[in-house]
């Protein structure tokens, strides 16, 4: 193995992986379930129109490339949820979820409550004080 190899193979800390992108910036994939956008031909249309600011929702439903296979739709309380979708918040370092990724709702019948599974394998209540949205992930034909 080159040594070059052995650099990007070996672990790196928080403190690493922070300094790594300086504007505080990176991206995380969303679920294959929601709706997702063509990135270029907005900035396409945005140049060839001299559009400053945000598109209307008029405006973007023509780059809105819908999914295949499943879709979120979103609802008013857990009850009716299949799955829980936490956006961002101030505290995200230390909830143990991850934004924009899908979390199974679970309901405790003895206890009477609701639970998600989060990114250690431990059942929480984390969507009672974290931003997101309660979803219901159904099949497309």
């Amino acid at each position: 193995m080159e040594k070059d190899d052995e650099k990007l193979l070996k672990e790196i800390d928080d403190d690493e992986f922070d300094d790594a992108f300086p504007k505080g910036i990176f991206a995380i994939p969303s679920p294959k379930c929601l709706p997702r956008y063509n990135v270029r031909a907005i900035a396409k249309y945005m140049k060839e129109k001299r559009i400053r600011g945000s598109l209307s929702d008029n405006e973007l439903k023509q780059f809105r490339i819908e999914p295949k296979g499943y879709i979120c739709r979103a609802v008013q309380s857990i009850e009716e949820a299949t799955h829980w979708l936490p956006t961002f918040d101030d505290e995200m370092e230390e909830c143990g979820i991850t934004p924009y990724q899908l979390y199974r709702i679970f309901q405790d019948r003895y206890e009477n409550e609701f639970l998600i599974m989060d990114d250690s394998n431990e059942f929480s209540l984390i969507y009672l004080w974290h931003n997101g949205r309660f979803v219901v992930v159904e099949k497309t034909t």
